[in-house]
């Protein structure tokens, strides 16, 4: 649909999981590079830029990566200070994938 499956939504647009439950440089970077790659796409594509549910994810995805990087800036590593916003971010993730399959 549109150019833009439900796989290549979690692969390029998705930030890597928090496994080892701790806010590294690398997690930052990645949420960074897909927060400015889907705000890209976004801003480029008529269709998706005109979904709610897109522009909810690509304000959240903005939210988290900039949580994240102040809490790594601060010394507050633990992945719980950013938890709020990962939820939020997985929240609006799968309202974005329902579309995408719909």
């Amino acid at each position: 649909m549109f150019g833009l499956t439900v796989d290549d939504f979690k692969i390029l647009y998705f930030p890597k999981n928090l496994e080892n439950g701790v806010i590294t440089d690398d997690v930052v970077k990645n949420a960074k590079q897909c927060s400015d790659t889907f705000h890209d796409y976004l801003v480029n594509n008529r269709f998706f830029s005109s979904v709610s549910c897109f522009r909810v994810y690509d304000n959240v995805l903005f939210g988290f990566y900039t949580q994240a990087e102040r809490c790594l800036k601060s010394g507050k590593t633990d992945v719980s200070n950013v938890e709020v916003e990962w939820r939020s971010l997985c929240s609006s993730s799968l309202e974005c994938r329902r579309f995408l399959t719909s």
